[in-house]
């Protein structure tokens, strides 16, 4: 070892810069560099140094692909020194990547910080794990090496058991149960399965519709009398038994949560149509296993999420993008909806697609105006269903918007008189976002303008422009606070999409420049009743599930964009400031929010 100052550390390996111990800030916004390494950082930048207050981009490299990040002096009053670090606060994709691979550390953190506290937290060093840079023949271009402590425990089966009504009792007897033979003496394997379940292996228990508990194994199968009482539901007595600790839990997992393609890929116990067998017993694939646990983490109870974690397979980043079509580029996607719509035999132009796709990826609410009929709620609709967002699976909901409404209690809810909070529409969805944090939710707000906009969506307009990067996510203020919900803290997930659809008759109210400056408007009066050509394609296009990231924006501030696409700004800057000189004399100029968004 040729030095070791903190968590930073460096030895003779051919062209190392410095090893870093993984600690809680590479999960937050990178790593403060000890003045010993300085100087090795200067080498691997062509012998540049920085100034106190300057800031540099570099570029991490890893398996491929390139992360962007600074380098950067901070000026510090209780250090005359100064500060070097590389920081990466805004690079949610790295973040991401480094708690799925250093998933071991970010959990044992998880379970030891204290929330608030700066008290630092360290992995024991058996089991510590590093980040090795490198330096490359190009300055400020830094290679990566990731060394892991996987743990080196066998990977449990798993396996799906169909209780149906008797999912109470085994529950309450702690076993599974099923018969050696049936009726006619015939033996199936989803009965017989149970002589291969394992001490330790999971069970997901599931009763029509869903699944309500998760067990662990503690006994492997013996031979037995069916139980008492379920005995009214078979005609052969003699069947297997294996002891099963069930957890519950917190919330169900009904079968339409469970994306489609994910069902349509594990057979069985799902059949083609994503539907349930009618066997008992049946082994499921540690990849579906784990994107369940993955997707319905929070519903977990403790003891299950342990198991879960202590059984971390080496394959967690290919389970984590499976589904995700990870390198499927922004015009991919457009391509789908855009074909989606049609095999629907609804018309539209790509760029409209185009349109709508990249306005709630800039800004989760979009209002789409024009004359009736000219397919605005369908559009809505079609392009959430072809992402996988369904009513029936209750990630896309239509709000008819009354004329009376007034206020916000319409769209979220009310305490009543006995001091129960009554739950709007809009508040159902966001608590269903809230719990699927992976997936996009879309809300129609349909006939958005019958009513006053000002007057029952301004405390959502409010909380819009609240958000705020918090450990690499964008948050809200509170859209509902306890004393409003009689418990209950709501905030607006990042994951929920708002889209408004507008008829401008006599029968509407006019929109207010603070909503329209809130929103991305689109305008919908194009009619071409001629155009018969899409209804000749007949063939059906399925959807294909879209995670909540592929509609993220990636910015929130100016800066975030900056820092990558400084041009880009500038020349936004100087053509909108020349419109601005010809619309200010109508006081019609854009202001910053207009500019940000056209830059994000």
């Amino acid at each position: 070892m040729i030095k070791q100052v903190r968590s930073w550390s460096k030895d003779e390996t051919a062209n190392l810069i410095g090893s870093k111990k993984v600690d809680w800030s590479i999960f937050e916004y990178g790593s403060q560099i000890p003045i010993e390494f300085h100087e090795d950082f200067a080498k691997a930048n062509g012998n540049a140094t920085l100034s106190v207050g300057e800031e540099v981009s570099v570029k991490l490299l890893f398996d491929g692909v390139t992360y962007q990040a600074k380098l950067v002096f901070l000026k510090r009053n209780d250090f005359k020194k100064g500060s070097l670090q590389l920081r990466y606060t805004q690079n949610n994709d790295l973040k991401e990547l480094l708690r799925e691979t250093f998933f071991n550390s970010y959990n044992y953190f998880q379970e030891h910080r204290e929330e608030k506290s700066k008290k630092p937290v360290f992995t024991p060093n058996s089991e510590a794990e590093y980040i090795d840079f490198y330096q490359t023949d190009e300055p400020f271009v830094y290679k990566l090496a990731f060394r892991t402590k996987r743990n080196q425990h066998k990977v449990p089966s798993f396996w799906w058991v169909n209780q149906r009504e008797t999912h109470r009792q085994q529950k309450e007897g702690e076993y599974l149960w099923a018969p050696q033979q049936s009726k006619g003496g015939r033996k199936y394997g989803h009965h017989t399965n149970l002589l291969d379940a394992k001490i330790g292996d999971i069970v997901f228990c599931y009763s029509t519709p869903k699944i309500l508990s998760v067990g662990i194994v503690r006994a492997t199968a013996i031979e037995a009398k069916i139980p008492s009482e379920i005995d009214k539901e078979e005609s052969q007595k003699d069947g297997y038994k294996v002891e099963l600790s069930y957890f519950d839990l917190k919330t169900d997992i009904k079968k339409e949560e469970i994306p489609i393609q994910w069902r349509l890929n594990e057979k069985p116990p799902f059949n083609i149509k994503g539907d349930l067998n009618q066997g008992y017993f049946y082994k499921i694939s540690d990849k579906f296993a784990f994107k369940l646990f993955q997707q319905f983490s929070k519903r977990f109870p403790t003891e299950v999420r342990t198991k879960m974690v202590e059984y971390k397979p080496s394959h967690q980043k290919e389970i984590a993008s499976e589904g995700e079509n990870p390198y499927i580029s922004n015009k991919e996607i457009v391509d789908h909806i855009h074909n989606y719509i049609a095999s629907k035999g609804f018309y539209f132009e790509k760029k409209e697609v185009m349109n709508l796709y990249l306005s709630l990826k800039t800004k989760p609410f979009v209002i789409l105006s024009g004359i009736s009929g000219t397919g605005k709620t369908k559009i809505v609709q079609w392009f959430a269903e072809s992402v996988g967002a369904t009513e029936e699976n209750g990630r896309f909901s239509l709000i008819p918007i009354r004329p009376d409404w007034s206020d916000g209690s319409d769209l979220l809810g009310y305490v009543d008189i006995k001091g129960d909070f009554k739950e709007g529409p809009l508040t159902k969805v966001i608590k269903q976002a809230e719990l699927n944090p992976e997936l996009p939710f879309f809300v129609l707000l349909d006939e958005m303008n019958l009513a006053r906009v000002e007057y029952y969506f301004s405390d959502i307009l409010s909380v819009m422009e609240s958000r705020k990067w918090e450990d690499g996510k964008i948050v809200s203020s509170h859209l509902l606070t306890k004393e409003e919900t009689a418990g209950e803290n709501i905030k607006l997930p990042n994951n929920l999409y708002i889209i408004g659809t507008v008829n401008m008759d006599e029968t509407t109210h006019p929109f207010s420049k603070k909503v329209l400056d809130r929103a991305n408007t689109i305008e919908f009066n194009r009619v071409e009743l001629g155009h018969l050509d899409f209804l000749k394609e007949s063939k059906e296009v399925a959807a294909m599930e879209g995670p909540y990231k592929r509609f993220a924006s990636k910015y929130l501030h100016l800066k975030d964009v900056y820092s990558v696409y400084p041009k880009l700004i500038e020349d936004v800057t100087k053509e909108l400031i020349r419109m601005n000189t010809a619309l200010q004399r109508d006081h019609a100029q854009v202001g910053y929010r207009v500019r940000d968004e056209i830059c994000f």
